[in-house]
């Protein structure tokens, strides 16, 4: 049952003379990583009139997104807009986006960063190829440190639309939200981010504009997306919630496929992310975290109850029982 739909995003009344990118940085207690995404981007900014780069705070301390913004931006050019009323990640990015003026609109994280040439190459797919839904490019992901942990596969070689992606990003994710610009009729069109997501509200964002547009891709990584402890994916994850927002997500792609590939796909998601969960189970019993590998398992029953064919989850289920006796005898030791 599934009866939030996405919120409005509504047309700009006067619009006027708009800026071609709205980069925006929506913020909640920043750090000093804040001032390094906006050097990434005021290094490749063009004039005002054709990017204006916005930082929206979600109730952080009186001051402090101000404070940082300015050890990055000492000339002022960044405006700062701070919120007393905290809406969370998914009613601060569509506040973010209510507020934005560009034709594109660049979401990037407060901990993540640009490389030279993102916005040249992301201009680049839109002057290409008109109509397209959204453009993305590779992400390179790095630690706290700014050391590579790796670079995300190629989605293809060359840039250009992808084909057959729809199916592709409905399976799983695949796209790291700082890689992603977004026309602003899009959003217009298709409605903003679920508030009834977490995790996965990007995720359901990109399969919703694959359902309707074509994609474009730039293989070269042109972001960095920033791995670590404290950020929200990491939170979500050691909670455990991060699984049933993900169940849920799958449910609502699979409302966005085309019958012919609606119920291959879903299963293929279902057991993608259910292999991903035990995955992170025996990391974490590798690692004497077993009460968190037992509320990680306890997620994916429901995630296998969402697949019609019983008989493509035995194998999937004969691993989750070994893995919950692992758990078991790792609790038990524990209590003796």
């Amino acid at each position: 049952m599934l009866p939030l739909q996405p919120p409005p995003i509504s047309p700009l009344d006067s619009p006027g003379h708009r800026p071609r990118f709205s980069v925006l940085v929506p913020t909640y207690e920043p750090d000093g990583k804040l001032a390094r995404a906006i050097q990434s981007v005021l290094a490749q900014a063009g004039p005002p009139a054709d990017m204006e780069i916005i930082v929206v705070d979600d109730g952080s301390r009186p001051g402090l997104a101000r404070e940082i913004v300015e050890m990055g931006d000492p000339h002022g050019r960044v405006e700062v807009i701070e919120h007393r009323e905290r809406l969370g990640l998914c009613g601060n990015w569509n506040r973010a986006i209510a507020r934005a003026r560009g034709e594109l609109v660049h979401l990037l994280h407060q901990d993540d960063y640009v490389l030279p040439g993102f916005y040249d190459r992301m201009e680049y797919g839109f002057r290409q190829a008109a109509g397209i839904g959204m453009a993305f490019c590779r992400s390179r992901l790095v630690n706290a440190a700014d050391q590579t942990i790796r670079t995300e596969s190629r989605q293809q070689w060359t840039p250009g639309v992808l084909a057959h992606w729809l199916p592709r990003i409905a399976e799983r994710q695949r796209i790291q939200t700082p890689a992603v610009v977004v026309p602003r009729a899009t959003y217009e069109r298709l409605g903003g981010y679920r508030s009834d997501l977490q995790l996965a509200l990007d995720w359901e964002m990109w399969v919703r504009i694959a359902a309707q547009a074509p994609v474009w891709y730039e293989p070269r990584p042109c972001v960095c997306y920033r791995r670590h402890a404290d950020n929200e994916t990491s939170r979500l994850m050691a909670s455990g919630a991060a699984w049933p927002d993900i169940a849920r997500a799958i449910e609502i792609n699979a409302g966005h496929l085309p019958a012919g590939i609606r119920e291959n796909t879903k299963a293929a998601s279902v057991r993608w992310y259910a292999a991903s969960a035990m995955r992170t189970a025996e990391r974490q019993i590798r690692d004497g975290l077993f009460t968190r590998a037992a509320v990680t398992l306890g997620h994916v029953p429901a995630m296998l109850a969402l697949l019609d064919d019983k008989p493509q989850s035995l194998g999937i289920t004969r691993r989750l029982s070994l893995l919950r006796e692992h758990v078991s005898r790792g609790l038990g030791r524990r209590a003796a």
